[in-house]
């Protein structure tokens, strides 16, 4: 056994909907969560600050002594180089394999620009799925407006805005590829009514899990959660205090910010 915490980190407050299952079905693990609410919005910003800032968090984790990170980011995921992963402490990005409708046709991948402009997702599925259409689906602007917390009216007309551009007639799945939108899917049901939506946060979890259940590191005893933010503490507190009824929250100081 292994009580020391599990490392979750983000651009900025998404990765909480990762935390949140991880809390769900592992009550016992700590959580040390280091969200980059400073520099967000990740997605739009050139792959080399991506890798760069992921740096930073990954260090301020590995620093508190956590025994796995789950990196609750898809645009930090698909941009880091594979050496990002490589360590004494097991580093895990977010998962692809969602387990599709056995019936879908066609998915529609929702996530950052530059999620969508490493094709991850894409190349995936169309190896998984060979007969499934994907369309993907840059949502520019929408995870800085959800980090804003914009009201659900502002968030709806820029998901249509961003829909007028794509074709997603005849989509029966979607996958949500940033972990800010399932803070808001129920605008994304509304957009999209009759639609069945994917989230990675599961499997994700489950892929670290297993990992330490192989170690024989799982935690045998609750451990406490820490809740850190580069910027917006208040902001970010109403959230946590939301998912996890707590409302203290901690200011990290990550080199550059």
């Amino acid at each position: 056994m292994d009580n020391r915490a599990v490392g979750v980190m983000d651009s900025g407050v998404g990765g909480l909907t990762v935390a949140r299952v991880l809390a769900e079905k592992y009550p016992k693990e700590g959580i040390v969560f280091l969200g980059d609410t400073a520099r967000n919005p990740y997605g739009e910003r050139p792959v080399e600050e991506i890798v760069r800032f992921s740096e930073a968090i990954k260090d301020f984790l590995l620093k508190k002594d956590v025994k796995m990170i789950l990196v609750a980011c898809n645009t930090i995921s698909f941009n880091v180089p594979p050496s990002f992963l490589e360590g004494d402490v097991p580093v895990i990005k977010m998962s692809m394999n969602v387990a599709l409708p056995e019936d879908a046709k066609k998915i529609a991948v929702f996530a950052t620009p530059a999620t969508i402009s490493a094709h991850s997702h894409k190349k995936y599925l169309a190896k998984a799925h060979p007969e499934v259409e994907t369309v993907e689906i840059p949502c520019e602007g929408l995870a800085a407006a959800i980090e804003r917390n914009e009201d659900k009216n502002s968030i709806r007309a820029l998901l249509q805005s961003i829909l007028k551009e794509y074709d997603t007639q005849g989509a029966d799945t979607a996958l949500l590829a940033c972990t800010h939108f399932p803070l808001v899917k129920d605008v994304f049901k509304e957009v999209l009514p009759g639609v069945r939506f994917l989230d990675p946060a599961l499997p994700t979890v489950e892929d670290g899990m297993k990992i330490l259940r192989e170690k024989g590191a799982l935690a045998d005893k609750k451990g406490e959660k820490h809740f850190y933010f580069t910027a917006g503490e208040d902001r970010a507190a109403g959230l946590v205090n939301k998912i996890f009824g707590m409302e203290t929250v901690e200011k990290a100081n990550l080199l550059g910010v």
